[in-house]
C-alpha cells in the first residue's frame, strides 16, 4: 500500500504543471506574430533556476524580449507584436 501511494505521489508531481519537484527547470516562452497576417514568425523558450541562479528569470525574460524583437524586425513586413500575454514561465505567475 506504502509503495502504491509513493508510487502515486511522484507520477502526481511528474505530471502536476506547476510542480517541477526539483527536477525540472522551467521556462520562458514567447511567440513573435506578424500585425497583418497573424504568423507565428518565431518563438523561443529560455531555461531558469532562481534556485540555483537567483535573478535568471529576469534574465530569462529579458532575453526572450531581445530575441522576439529582432526576429520581429527582421521578418515582419507589416510590424509585429509579442503574442499571447508577452514572455511568461511555465512555472506560473507565483512561482
Amino acid at each position: 500500500m506504502k509503495k502504491l501511494f509513493s508510487t502515486i505521489l511522484v507520477l502526481g508531481l511528474l505530471l502536476s504543471g506547476n510542480a517541477f519537484a526539483g527536477w525540472f527547470d522551467p521556462t520562458v516562452d514567447g511567440c513573435a506574430i506578424e500585425n497583418e497576417t497573424g504568423k507565428k514568425l518565431h518563438c523561443v523558450s529560455i531555461k531558469y533556476n532562481e534556485s540555483k541562479n537567483p535573478g535568471s528569470l529576469n534574465r530569462a525574460e529579458n532575453e526572450c524580449y531581445k530575441t522576439l524583437n529582432y526576429y520581429g524586425r527582421k521578418y515582419a513586413r507589416y510590424g509585429h507584436w509579442i503574442g499571447g500575454s508577452g514572455c511568461t514561465s511555465s512555472a506560473g505567475p507565483y512561482n
